[in-house]
């Protein structure tokens, strides 16, 4: 399997995503918090800005 390649997007969060199979896989910090989520987006549209 290869390396992510994480892209940082324009947030109030410290947010940034990886294209994964299937979608993106998302990773956003606050303050000491950390989170990660997947958003399905299998034909990988989504531009990093609203989702749609």
């Amino acid at each position: 399997m290869s390396d992510l390649h994480w892209e940082f997007l324009d947030s109030k969060f410290s947010t940034a995503r990886a294209k994964v199979p299937g979608g993106w896989l998302l990773v956003i910090r606050w303050g000491s918090g950390t989170g990660m989520t997947f958003y399905p987006d299998p034909n990988h549209k989504w531009n990093g800005e609203s989702l749609p």
